[in-house]
């Protein structure tokens, strides 16, 4: 999946998904931490920002990771239908 390179070593490159643990990490400090999301729930987090909805299929590969939240993900339809 091309996480790895010939030496073995993580291949870190945020703008495809691919990051330190401390990049990583840091989304879930914001969603512990950060008043500014004391009045919101019921969304999907991504670098430190509330996600953007995204429709569009994307396959996994070694240059792209998809993380975006999909509309169907946040749905309270779906989300009674399973008993959530």
């Amino acid at each position: 999946m091309g996480l790895i390179d010939e030496a073995g070593l993580p291949i870190i490159d945020p703008i495809i998904g691919k990051k330190t643990p401390a990049q990583g990490a840091s989304t879930i400090v914001f969603a512990s931490a950060s008043p500014l999301l004391d009045t919101v729930s019921g969304v999907y987090l991504m670098d430190n920002d509330i996600a953007p909805l995204n429709d569009e299929p994307r396959s996994l590969t070694d240059q792209s990771i998809p993380a975006d939240a999909a509309s169907h993900s946040i749905d309270p339809h779906s989300a009674k239908r399973l008993g959530i």
